[in-house]
């Protein structure tokens, strides 16, 4: 084990409470298959700029790493995601990198999912 999630705890945070293994679960898609992109933006839309930053340089942080596909499964299991990425058609990289893109965006692009709860 290499620690990722003390080396990234606002990570090991986000991840595990954004892409839990019952993360998709927890929202009301409204007859839309869910996705990671309305998640992140949810994430967006009820968190405090800061703590959406700190994700965001970790995240960044964790890229410039540059870990092989393998290596980046491993350190994203270890942060407590259970995303499946190749569902998605995208390698570990990619959908970080889709991440960042997403937090990068127009806060009011923003979207607060209704949650099941």
């Amino acid at each position: 084990m290499s620690n990722y999630r003390f080396k990234f705890p606002e990570l090991y945070q986000y991840f595990g409470g954004y892409f839990y293994q019952g993360w998709s679960a927890d929202y009301r898609w409204e007859s839309t298959k869910p996705d990671f992109a309305s998640v992140v933006r949810h994430f967006k839309a009820v968190n405090p700029l800061p703590a959406v930053n700190r994700v965001r340089i970790e995240l960044a942080e964790l890229l410039a790493l540059s870990l092989d596909d393998t290596e980046l499964n491993a350190a994203l299991n270890e942060l407590g995601s259970n995303f499946y990425v190749p569902a998605e058609k995208l390698t570990n990289t990619q959908w970080l990198a889709k991440i960042l893109e997403i937090l990068d965006e127009s806060p009011t692009k923003s979207r607060v999912l209704r949650e099941l709860r």
